[in-house]
């Protein structure tokens, strides 16, 4: 006996799964399938999560220094003094 199992996903990562699927030769329910099985074989998902990195390309040292230039704007006035702290400054 099977039953039906119903997700949702946006319209383009259907299309691109869609894609692969038809690519590798089976159809969506059957990748689907496959991947219900590898989880309870597994106990798991079957592969590795891990959190996207924020820099993934390296850089030497001085690539580093200004490769932001001309990305932010400072104020004009950014190192004058603050009027909050005048007290403290005389």
């Amino acid at each position: 006996m099977s039953i039906q199992v119903s997700t949702r996903i946006d319209a383009d990562t259907k299309q691109q799964f869609d894609r692969i699927c038809a690519g590798i030769g089976i159809s969506p329910s059957n990748a689907l399938s496959i991947f219900i099985r590898s989880v309870i074989n597994n106990n798991g998902i079957p592969f590795t999560l891990v959190a996207p990195q924020l820099m993934t390309v390296k850089m030497s040292r001085e690539a580093m220094f200004g490769c932001m230039r001309g990305q932010f704007k400072m104020a004009d006035d950014f190192d004058a003094p603050l009027e909050d702290f005048k007290e403290y400054m005389e």
